[in-house]
């Protein structure tokens, strides 16, 4: 008997127990607090900021197997087994727990051409909706198996447990289980394995001056920086969204920043960081910006191999963004050394602290994701092609529409691996800058680097 219903994958839940080798309850840390507030801010929204990993599965991988691999996982890193708690006074407390059990998401595809299909459901599910801080581990977990063999992975994990930077340790991690490691074994030899073990050196001496250096630092850059680096906002869109994300798809240009680093000294970050100040600069009519900046701290000492949201912010205030790139990167280079230096901080001191100072243009955000992620969606909303097209698009411009609660920012910019080249993303408030200038933005950072590369001199010396 034949039926014209499509035949649905079956789907099951597991549920894994998993056991660690610690307990303990503390105070957050001061990437957990930050995190936790910034979440909070986005409510009900928050998911927008979760984390999520994985992919298809090379070889022919057991479900026992994939299995036992995950549950060494949640062993192994503390922050996998770590709630997070609002205390009476509306501070933040951690409760690292030694087990307990994960619900696995495991879902049988009818063939190989089914299994990208179902692994998209899959993280639509896993990825769509907030956590539960207090209540749900900060793991979802779902497996796209195919006769009896995982064919692919999805996971999806809050940032109160991990940040962008953390996400290779855990990838690493989770093929050393595979492969048999011990979880035992692989915890060895670690200055820390978790929070609540950082949320106890934060106490020290040394990092308590480690943070007053920081807060101090971010302080005098914020005397400097601008009240306002655009006009005065236009009326928000009646019919359509506030945010838009344009991203930009710029072949070759991570080979333009490495050479164009090469030949002044520095790294491509701070090439495209340089591009980045004068592009924002332009797009603001001014000759000075300032960027927050994130900055991964994993050269803390001890916060090497920590999975935990390590990662916070400090500001770069570039005074001059005008004149040729050999000459704004140095200067770049100069101002961002100590922006990288001072960025592990207790951020509701810093918070304190600002309530007695003038106010500082803090909306725009600069964020190098390379090696770490990839952009998670590149689906189109049709809206402002037509920026794309006046800009000389060709294809390379793709816009979508993010959730219109982003905290306040007025432009978060983020470099991207892609095939191929770079993805230059950026997500801004339309009431400040419109799609054209949006667009405009992201072509003039891509012009300084190629440009730049393109005219330097054939035995490689940097004019003076």
């Amino acid at each position: 008997m034949s039926s014209d219903v499509p035949h649905r994958p079956v789907a099951r839940r597991l549920t894994l127990p998993f056991t660690g080798p610690t307990s303990g309850r503390g105070p957050a840390t001061w990437g957990q607090t930050a995190i936790r507030r910034a979440l909070r801010a986005l409510e009900p929204d928050d998911h927008q900021f979760n984390v999520d990993w994985g992919g298809p599965v090379d070889g022919e991988l057991p479900l026992d197997t994939a299995l036992t691999a995950l549950a060494g996982l949640m062993g192994v890193h503390d922050s996998l087994r770590t709630l997070l708690h609002e205390t009476p006074d509306g501070t933040y407390a951690q409760e690292l727990h030694a087990g307990g059990e994960l619900d696995v998401h495991v879902v049988e595809a009818d063939d190989a051409e089914d299994v990208a299909a179902v692994a998209d459901a899959l993280h639509q599910e896993l990825y769509g909706r907030p956590f539960d801080y207090a209540r749900e581990w900060p793991l979802r977990a779902g497996l796209v198996t195919r006769g009896g063999l995982v064919r692919h992975a999805v996971f999806t994990v809050s940032h109160t447990a991990v940040d962008g930077w953390g996400l290779p340790r855990l990838r690493e991690d989770l093929a050393s289980l595979v492969a048999g490691a011990d979880a035992v074994r692989l915890r060895e030899g670690r200055a820390m394995c978790g929070p609540l073990e950082e949320a106890a050196h934060q106490r020290s001496r040394t990092a308590l001056r480690r943070d007053e250096s920081a807060r101090s630092f971010i302080l005098r850059n914020l005397a400097q920086a601008p009240a306002r680096l655009y006009g005065e906002p236009a009326d928000a869109p009646a019919d359509g969204p506030r945010y838009r994300q344009a991203v930009l798809h710029c072949p070759g240009l991570d080979a333009a920043a490495d050479a164009t680093a090469g030949r002044l000294g520095v790294t491509s970050s701070t090439v495209l960081l340089a591009a980045a100040c004068a592009a924002s600069a332009r797009s603001a009519d001014r000759s000075d910006f300032v960027f927050q900046v994130m900055v991964n701290n994993r050269f803390v000492p001890g916060l090497a191999d920590v999975v935990a949201p390590v990662a916070l912010e400090s500001v770069l205030y570039a005074p001059d963004c005008t004149g040729p790139m050999e000459a704004l990167v140095p200067r770049i280079w100069k101002a961002s050394v100590n922006t990288y230096r001072f960025a592990y901080y207790d951020k509701d001191r810093l918070t304190e602290q600002l309530r007695d100072v003038s106010a500082a243009d803090t909306t725009c955000w600069f964020n190098d994701r390379r090696g770490v992620a990839v952009l998670p969606s590149e689906a189109t909303d049709g809206a402002g092609e037509g920026a794309a097209d006046r800009a000389g698009g060709e294809g390379r411009l793709r816009w979508s529409v993010p959730s219109d609660r982003q905290g306040g920012t007025t432009l978060a910019l983020h470099v991207l691996d892609a095939p191929g080249g770079l993805d230059l993303s950026l997500t801004a408030d339309t009431t400040r800058l419109t799609p054209e200038v949006m667009a405009e933005l992201l072509r003039t950072m891509e012009r300084l680097v190629v440009s730049t590369d393109a005219s330097a001199p054939a035995d490689g010396t940097v004019p003076r």
